[in-house]
């Protein structure tokens, strides 16, 4: 037992002590996950802890033969369509969108997989969308689909009147229509008391005003989905959720500079006049959505991140195969055959995780402590990948020319989206009675 001990609970849960964990004689499985004295994940006791305190079930997290060739098909695609030529292009320009790329997918089915086939979609599963997620992942595709068919798309699908989704999600699907999501500001938690973009009724609608902050891609959309409050009771934020067309007069954007030099803006809104059919879900009772909203997001970003960490290690495996030094390929050396092996458990931890996690929600089962492990697993197998990677490639690793940084950069960037993995894990620990 001694040896599996972990990180101490400050570390891991926020001030909670491991021995408190011992005291109601279980084990953390994240004491599992990490071997003493090391910041490596250990992968031993892996396929017992994630089911902890689960009730014993039956899931089939390999690919279906469709998925299979999605996977395949979207890789050749990739490959062929999306170099890092393309990614590199992309970076710094103002809407970092390849419209020739945009439309390609877009003719592949690629927008409306998610979506039923009522609205012109594909009729796919989440684990259908989270396979394709993964290569794009692994190919850093640039532009604003993860924006527009997952964040927008599916609360939309979700929470949207039958008008909203009549309208948006056939040219969602089709390409047609560009939405991204503008929901945070100052606070960075959400939580609704963070809400503070104002909304005020005016004759035939609504009156928008406040600042959005971390917008992805807002150059490029046609369409903001946009939280706003309109009263508090009892100190309580009363949030509403809006498809504001981003044409309206009053909308500004103000470039925000960041690690992976993808689009992001500052949004304000001055006065911005919407209509009363604007509204997505149900007036002052958006939160529901928007925790929804967080659910999915989370964990197609975990496919997502995965196929990055993937990418990474291939290129790795590739470079120190190759890579000779004292006379043979440093690949032979034992310290470099076990980081690239501590990579593969790291990043097949986090598939696994992330995989089961989608499979609950697909069963329509409560998900929430699978999509917390997963972004705690996600996080720390891309971060350390990218890292190690870059100590293996030795000094071409840190030059811009070379394309490893791109993904150590995204690496970075993703562990900011959403919320963060030191929130997932006090959730993951409160979901296990710890706290």
């Amino acid at each position: 037992m001694e040896r599996w001990s972990g990180l101490t609970g400050e570390e891991f849960f926020s001030g909670l002590e491991v021995e408190q964990t011992r005291s109601k004689g279980i084990l953390s499985p994240v004491e599992a996950l990490v071997y003493r004295g090391s910041n490596r994940l250990c992968v031993h006791n892996f396929f017992t802890c994630i089911d902890h305190q689960r009730e014993e079930r039956n899931m089939d997290l390999g690919f279906t033969e469709t998925q299979e060739i999605l996977k395949r098909t979207a890789r050749e695609f990739l490959t062929k369509e999306c170099p890092t030529s393309l990614v590199r292009d992309m970076e710094g320009t103002d809407t970092g969108l390849s419209e020739n790329l945009w439309s390609q997918m877009s003719a592949m089915g690629w927008m409306g997989l998610p979506f039923s086939a009522q609205y012109g979609g594909g009729g796919g599963s989440l684990t259908d969308l989270a396979v394709l997620l993964e290569e794009m992942g692994r190919f850093l595709v640039p532009g604003p689909f993860f924006n527009t068919v997952v964040e927008a798309g599916l609360l939309v699908n979700e929470a949207g009147p039958p008008n909203i989704r009549e309208t948006y999600i056939p040219r969602f699907a089709s390409g047609a229509v560009i939405a991204t999501c503008a929901l945070r500001e100052t606070d960075p938690r959400f939580v609704p008391e963070a809400v503070n973009c104002h909304v005020d009724t005016v004759e035939g609608g609504y009156c928008l005003n406040g600042t959005k902050l971390f917008v992805e891609h807002a150059s490029a959309a046609n369409s903001l989905l946009v939280s706003a409050v309109g009263r508090k009771d009892n100190n309580a934020a009363q949030v509403t959720l809006f498809m504001v067309p981003s044409s309206l007069t009053g909308i500004s954007l103000t470039p925000m500079e960041n690690l992976a030099r993808e689009p992001l803006f500052e949004v304000n809104f001055e006065n911005v006049e919407i209509s009363e059919d604007s509204i997505v879900g149900k007036l002052d009772n958006g939160w529901p959505s928007i925790q929804k909203y967080l659910n999915l997001s989370t964990i197609m970003n975990c496919a997502r991140s995965v196929g990055g960490a993937q990418s990474v290690l291939d290129r790795t495996v590739e470079y120190v195969k190759g890579r000779v030094q004292f006379g043979r390929p440093i690949g032979s050396f034992q310290s470099v055959q076990h980081d690239c092996a501590d990579m593969v458990n790291a990043i097949d931890a986090a598939r696994l995780a992330t995989y089961q996690a989608i499979a609950r929600l697909e069963d329509g089962e409560d998900a929430e402590r699978e999509i917390s492990l997963a972004r705690i697993l996600t996080d720390y197998s891309y971060k350390w990948t990218t890292l190690t990677a870059q100590q293996l490639h030795g000094g071409v690793a840190f030059m811009e020319e070379y394309d490893l940084q791109l993904w150590t950069r995204r690496a970075r960037v993703s562990e900011l989206k959403y919320e963060s993995a030191s929130v997932h894990r006090e959730r993951y620990a409160n979901a296990m009675g710890l706290m």
